[in-house]
């Protein structure tokens, strides 16, 4: 593992956080000084570029918008868990910075490390410090989701239409211009794999974007909402996700009438804690004062 790749591991999920938390994107950013407020606390636009720099090295396709949202939910999280009596000490992050640095050869290797990527000492300790009481929240508060009852997982079931599955294909590119270019080739006559085998940033590109069979919960919604529009046979336009452009070929539908909330029932229990999830940072959002400048 990289040493860029475990501080990354330090924070919450990225990823996982754009895909919930749902924050309006702000219109616009200002060029220097607070670009947002969250209960009183600021955002500085050297904040932001310092955060968007380091995270666009693991994610091209991250925006100065979404890394916005991310620090306004970051500031929201430390809230709650200081509110719940979660706290860290100095010695704490001390630890974590000591086991950080051992990843390195010398204290010279880490200053360049450092360096090379943009970022501070200050920086690394804050994203430490986040990262415990970020963790440490969330590990309370899931606890609270992990037992449905039969009735939470039939609900679940039902309005998702669990039976209902499509196979489809797809290629993942950094921006809807790559997609529409994508669309372009396919329309002039190339083959679906073969573009996919080419230009696909995702790991499906290897089997010409095959993703097999899957349900709406299983795909993040933007993708499913896609997918389970078309019709057999069609190419669709750029869908957007956190995760890029998708260009996606619905290749068939089925209705595997066995399915039921028991042989399900991992699947539906994983989806109720991501709505759940969803559910507590939408509360914390929606109880905050926050003001993008």
């Amino acid at each position: 593992m990289s040493k860029l790749k475990k501080l990354l591991a330090l924070t919450i999920c990225f990823t996982l956080v754009l895909a919930f938390t749902g924050c309006d994107k702000p219109q616009e950013i200002t060029e220097d000084g607070v670009v947002a407020t969250v209960n009183g606390k600021p955002i500085t636009q050297e904040e932001l570029d310092m955060n968007y720099e380091f995270y666009i090295k693991m994610n091209p396709a991250v925006t100065k918008e979404e890394m916005l949202d991310k620090l306004i939910m970051d500031i929201l999280m430390v809230e709650a868990a200081q509110k719940s009596g979660i706290s860290v000490t100095e010695e704490q992050i001390n630890d974590e910075m000591q086991n950080f640095k051992a990843l390195n050869n010398s204290e010279e290797d880490y200053q360049k490390f450092l360096k090379d990527n943009g970022l501070t000492e200050e920086f690394l300790r804050g994203e430490i410090e986040k990262e415990f009481y970020i963790n440490h929240y969330l590990t309370i508060e899931m606890d609270k989701f992990n037992n449905p009852t039969d009735e939470n997982l039939q609900a679940i079931f039902d309005e998702y239409k669990m039976q209902e599955e499509v196979r489809a294909s797809h290629i993942l590119v950094n921006t809807e211009d790559e997609a529409k270019a994508v669309i372009e080739r396919i329309n002039e006559g190339e083959k679906f794999e073969d573009v996919a085998k080419e230009v696909s940033i995702d790991g499906s590109a290897a089997t010409g974007g095959d993703l097999g069979y899957f349900s709406r919960i299983r795909m993040v919604k933007p993708f499913s909402d896609a997918a389970f529009s078309m019709e057999i046979g069609d190419i669709s336009q750029p869908v957007e996700s956190e995760f890029g452009y998708h260009v996606i070929q619905l290749t068939d539908k089925k209705t595997d009438e066995e399915k039921t909330i028991e042989t399900e029932r991992d699947t539906l229990s994983q989806y109720y804690t991501y709505l759940k999830y969803n559910e507590m940072l939408d509360s914390l959002k929606n109880e905050a004062d926050i003001v993008i400048k």
